[in-house]
């Protein structure tokens, strides 16, 4: 496939440099605003874990050790990770906005991922599995950063990265079962939480003189961070320990489900999965894309297992397709069904918009799945989820709308975790209802774009949909 690159390469040349600044820069703006040592933190728990080479057996070495990288996902909130999206783990119908990160919002958090981590484990293949754990890793480490366990502390960025991650190791530490039951297993892993969350308030008290001082000296303060590092791979061993003993132990014989998904293809991010949900229930999981494809489109194949016998409707989505919602089906325990989709392609072919034309609706009754009201330039917008772009690349960006007064534009920016710059609007004409388009080709400062809608009334009632869709031969 080609695509209708932009011709003036000596500009993207001049661009390149300042690329890799703006992207060390958001690296760095990263840390300073994230608990710094998450993957060394998750290194350092699953080093310990006593039956290691059993949960590799079952899980595979590749998927226990892209933990480090999956307890990253919270900062990932909102973008395209290549075959998934970040929000295909960290959104669910329990927890169906973003989690905070630190007190006192972040301790509500923990029963819903605690439960549907160990959900995951019993019903899902080993890949979705590990990477459902990534946000419970997460926001359990992030109750631990200082700064995080005490509310509103000064020198936020000093008192999560001021710290020698090379040093983080818990070697010789045995972990400890939090319970023998998944509710006693909770309980214990609230009580374990709030020990910590005090452990890392009482260092930010310590360190906090330390780096307010005029002349701040970093090795005064390494000590007592690393301390509450340490705290936190412990707990975070004594964690996975409790998940990975309940969740793969063995189950009384459920009901499988198992299927393939066929759907229209994603211009330049087709290796996207496909989301499986067993509506009314916290159960799901993600088709992963299929080794033979298709000549056109897509394939995927997904499987349950475990499954409480019962009837249920099963939600398939796909972006650049249509949802669709089965008949009910029967599942009966040591039984497999099937169930296979073929999902319709959106109109116009190839959008990258999730949830174009919002009618998807599963995490939250009455709220349209992966859009989000924000507050942009001083005014309250429906905001997308972002959509990567590619540089050179021309978009066709529409709308058709159901209320004239709406307004759409399409923000262009560089998007490195939770931070963006160099935002670029197009705005679509005002007053029409009738499907309206334009073309912007994105530079290569611009990685994503996301949908903004001005309106007062619900989502639904304001656009019929809206689309971004690639130009390519």
């Amino acid at each position: 496939m080609r695509y209708r690159l932009a011709r003036n390469r000596r500009s993207k040349l001049r661009c390149a440099g300042l690329l890799l600044t703006l992207l060390l820069l958001g690296a760095r703006a990263e840390r300073v605003e994230a608990w710094g040592p998450h993957a060394e933190i998750t290194k350092a728990a699953l080093a310990v874990l006593p039956e290691r080479a059993r949960w590799e057996e079952l899980l595979g070495e590749e998927n226990l050790t892209a933990l480090i990288a999956y307890s990253w996902l919270p900062d990932q909130q909102g973008e395209d990770l290549g075959s998934f999206y970040a929000d295909d783990y960290l959104l669910i119908p329990a927890h169906p906005r973003y989690p905070p990160h630190g007190m006192p919002g972040v301790r509500a958090t923990y029963p819903a991922y605690f439960r549907r981590a160990l959900q995951a484990l019993r019903t899902e293949t080993p890949v979705n599995a590990c990477r459902q754990l990534g946000p419970l890793i997460h926001l359990v480490e992030d109750s631990g950063a200082p700064p995080h366990a005490r509310p509103n502390t000064p020198h936020h960025s000093e008192l999560e990265n001021w710290i020698r991650t090379d040093a983080i190791t818990i070697a010789g530490y045995r972990p400890r079962l939090l319970g023998r039951t998944d509710d006693e297993a909770l309980t214990a892993l609230q009580r374990r939480m709030d020990r910590l969350i005090a452990f890392a308030a009482e260092r930010a008290e310590r360190a906090l003189p330390l780096v307010s001082a005029p002349k701040p000296n970093r090795a005064q303060v390494e000590p007592i961070l690393l301390e509450a590092a340490l705290e936190c791979a412990r707990v975070v061993a004594d964690l996975l320990h409790t998940l990975f003993t309940l969740g793969l132990a063995p189950q009384p014989e459920g009901a499988s489900l198992s299927g393939t998904v066929t759907a229209a293809e994603i211009p330049l991010r087709n290796d996207h999965g496909a989301r499986i949900v067993l509506l009314g229930t916290e159960f799901g999981t993600l088709a992963v894309t299929a080794e033979e494809m298709p000549a056109a489109g897509w394939r995927g194949a997904y499987h349950l297992r475990n499954l409480p016998e019962g009837t249920y409707r099963v939600l398939a989505y796909r972006t650049g397709s249509r949802p669709q919602v089965s008949d009910p089906i029967t599942l009966v325990a040591g039984k497999t069904a099937h169930l296979d989709f073929t999902l319709p392609s959106t109109e116009p072919a190839g959008n990258l918009v999730e949830n174009p034309d919002v009618t998807l609706s599963y995490l939250q009754e009455g709220a349209p799945d992966r859009w989000r009201r924000v507050q942009v330039g001083g005014k309250r917008v429906w905001q997308s989820a972002p959509a990567r772009v590619k540089s050179g690349v021309s978009y066709r960006l529409g709308a058709a709308l159901k209320d004239p007064a709406a307004r759409v534009h399409f923000r262009f920016l560089l998007r490195v975790m939770k931070r963006e710059w160099n935002a670029t609007l197009v705005s679509l004409p005002p007053g029409e209802t009738a499907p309206a388009e334009k073309r912007f080709a994105p530079n290569i400062l611009h990685s994503a774009v996301q949908v903004l809608v001005e309106t007062d009334k619900p989502l639904a009632e304001a656009i019929d949909r809206v689309w971004v869709v690639p130009e390519v031969e």
